[in-house]
């Protein structure tokens, strides 16, 4: 499915600590009408009548451009609809206005669960309103398509917090929940007590953002990403240009491997995000792996044995704890290949068993043909048993036996 992400607005009304958004240097402003309807015709004809996503989010608040109604209910019939919101504008009315107008999805960016670190995260919103906020938009979904999800940015300072998060917003009724773990923002946000994700250490590198979402600023620009702040990485303007030679553009940067400067050191993890580090997929795909670092649990080793935790205390005693995960990779490579081959040995099973199989049903299938050739031989045999021709033929029978027998006794004189 083609989509797009339209920036409603570049506007915000708070400053959340993952946000760089005091480092913009491109023009700030709300989408138009215009550009809007300009946009979502050439999208409208790319698509040829097939169904398109439309998320209205980016670099600001959506709920702060007063057409977001407008535009919701423009293309709600052919396109599915989304946006990401920090919840300050959620109110009782206005989620019945996004609810009637069409809107499918609000990802509502939750990242505390008690009002010191929300407030932390979000640069002052107060918790209470917000969890209120919350609680009305799942009321107000309710008879409508509009369902309320939550995206949880990891940071230093609401790490330790996120089993809890989740448990609250699923408690809340609102769900899936999407973990993100806190990044530079393509350079911008490089400060290393808010996190310090390591970079992916790759010069090439087909995204997955780049690849699945076409981002358009409010002016109608599309960009790499919604990182650009600085309109260094323009694909081109959708307002005066074709949707398809951007789209071009865009393949050419996947085919080269995003070797641009912002990709080589971008670290976020949804360019990855359909990765699986384990060729088997267990344990899900990248961002799964990043919320089980960050769960609450008992007994981190509960499900190894003394053997393993002693192992794995020698190898981080030595510093070679990235050993151990190689050595755990390639022994999974190695029962993954045994899996493999055992499926194959049970194909191959499972073949001959259909050959023996369709071998005994043609057996059976001529043993049903004898039974009905010999069931009409019988039919046949009773019936003609049962006719005058034959009590005839038997009555001729037995007369000429009495007849020979009484000619036999007159030759041997014993009458």
């Amino acid at each position: 499915m083609f989509h797009a992400e339209l920036e409603a607005t570049s506007i915000c009304d708070i400053r959340c600590l993952h946000c760089p958004h005091e480092a913009i240097a491109r023009p700030g402003g709300r989408m138009s009408w215009e550009c809007f309807t300009s946009i979502v015709e050439k999208i409208r004809a790319h698509t040829k009548g097939e169904r398109f996503s439309l998320s209205f989010s980016g670099m600001g608040e959506p709920m702060l451009n007063p057409l977001i109604y407008k535009f919701v209910s423009h293309v709600s019939a052919d396109a599915k609809t989304s946006f990401a919101t920090n919840g300050s504008a959620l109110t009782e009315e206005n989620v019945r206005r996004l609810a009637e107008a069409g809107l499918e999805m609000i990802y509502l960016s939750f990242n505390g669960d008690d009002p010191e670190i929300f407030a932390q995260m979000t640069g002052g919103l107060p918790f209470d309103r917000i969890l209120q906020n919350a609680r009305q938009s799942v009321a107000g979904a309710r008879g409508h398509r509009l369902r309320i999800a939550a995206n949880v940015s990891i940071t230093k300072a609401n790490q330790h917090r996120v089993t809890r998060i989740e448990r609250l917003l699923e408690k809340e009724g609102i769900g899936p929940i999407a973990f993100s773990l806190c990044h530079e923002r393509g350079g911008n946000l490089r400060d290393p007590e808010v996190c310090d994700t390591p970079p992916m250490g790759l010069d090439r590198w087909r995204c997955d953002v780049l690849e699945n979402t076409l981002f358009v600023d409010w002016r109608g620009r599309a960009h790499i990403c919604d990182h650009d702040l600085r309109d260094e990485y323009e694909l081109g303007d959708l307002t005066t240009e074709s949707l398809e030679a951007i789209l071009g553009r865009r393949k050419q940067l996947l085919d080269d491997g995003c070797s641009l400067q912002i990709c080589r050191r971008c670290n976020d993890i949804l360019k990855a995000g359909g990765i699986y580090p384990l060729e088997s997929r267990a344990g899900g795909n990248f961002r799964d792996w990043i919320h089980y670092l960050y769960q609450d649990m008992d007994d981190p080793f509960g499900e190894a044995n003394e053997a393993m935790k002693w192992i794995f205390r020698i190898y981080k005693n030595e510093n070679r704890s990235e050993r151990l995960a190689n050595r755990l990779i390639g022994l999974e490579k190695i029962a993954r290949r045994e899996l493999s081959e055992c499926r194959e040995r049970c194909r191959s099973l499972a073949s001959e068993n259909d050959a023996l199989v369709a071998k005994i049903a043609a057996i059976q299938r001529t043993l049903d043909e004898r039974d009905r050739e010999f069931g009409a031989l019988h039919a046949e045999f009773v019936a003609m048993r049962r006719s005058r021709a034959w009590r005839l033929m038997r009555m001729l029978a037995n007369d000429l036996a009495r007849l020979r027998r009484w000619t036999g006794f007159a030759q041997t004189g014993k009458i």
